[in-house]
């Protein structure tokens, strides 16, 4: 399905784990994702390199169902009572996109394939210092897990030379969007070494256990944004405000 002109896979984890079987450009669109995608020309064409794009946010699920409702006015009166239905009950909103799969969760089913088919990893980006412990981590967990390296190097050309000479055949990328998505549609192309890259936000902040996750039932809720307001409120207000209200609503009535 395409939200915001972004195109997005409609699958479950287990489908999307057996697509690791061919090389990826891994991609996990969510709502703030495709709002700033909706603005932002170039970002919007990085995106178009995701060859496996994962539907990583509940507010998917809830526009890609109203939006089956053809009538704005209908799609009006419905989204309230929709809204409070999907905090309780999420089957009936799985009909597009049948499972969530956050970057997180979906950065350990990688990790799981390349240890398992002996492909060394290289970490990139994260905040100072993390991508050492991400790795550090991983590696204890998974002890025949091949490292390729890691670094905290901002975006740029030497962050690209250096992941070009450790030769990494799975490479995550933790820039947050936009900078992984435009990161990697400039520059992994060029290193002939890979077979997966997928950009992955915060995900090393919380396998390195830098920031907790909510708890298992409040993301089976699709509420994992209380969490994170609740431990960051200043930083995270505005993005919550994007991901649950600003989203649906220019999804529903200003982008078909």
């Amino acid at each position: 399905m395409q939200l915001m002109h972004v195109r997005i896979d409609e699958l479950t984890r287990v489908e999307a784990r057996n697509h690791l079987e061919i090389p990826q450009v891994i991609f996990t669109p969510n709502p703030e994702m495709l709002l700033e995608a909706r603005k932002n020309k170039a970002f919007k064409e990085a995106l178009k390199k995701g060859t496996l794009m994962l539907p990583d946010g509940h507010g998917l699920q809830l526009v890609s169902t109203l939006k089956q409702v053809r009538s704005k006015f209908l799609r009006a009166l419905l989204i309230l009572p929709a809204m409070i239905l999907f905090l309780f009950w999420k089957k009936p909103f799985k009909r597009v996109f049948p499972e969530i799969i956050h970057g997180s969760d979906f950065m350990l089913e990688v990790i799981k394939w390349a240890e398992k088919n002996k492909k060394s990893i290289f970490f990139l980006g994260g905040r100072l210092g993390i991508a050492e412990k991400t790795a550090d981590i991983f590696k204890k967990r998974f002890p025949a897990l091949k490292i390729a390296g890691y670094s905290g190097e901002d975006p740029s050309e030497y962050a690209f030379e250096l992941v070009k000479q450790a030769k990494p055949e799975v490479l995550f990328v933790a820039y947050g969007a936009p900078k992984q998505e435009m990161w990697i549609a400039q520059y992994a192309a060029r290193i002939p070494s890979l077979f997966h890259v997928m950009g992955v936000g915060g995900s090393f902040d919380f396998w390195s256990g830098e920031i907790k996750r909510a708890p298992s039932l409040l993301r089976k809720m699709g509420l994992e944004w209380l969490w994170r307001l609740s431990l960051q409120p200043l930083k995270r207000l505005r993005r919550i405000y994007n991901a649950t209200l600003k989203f649906p609503l220019i999804s529903l009535f200003f982008d078909d």
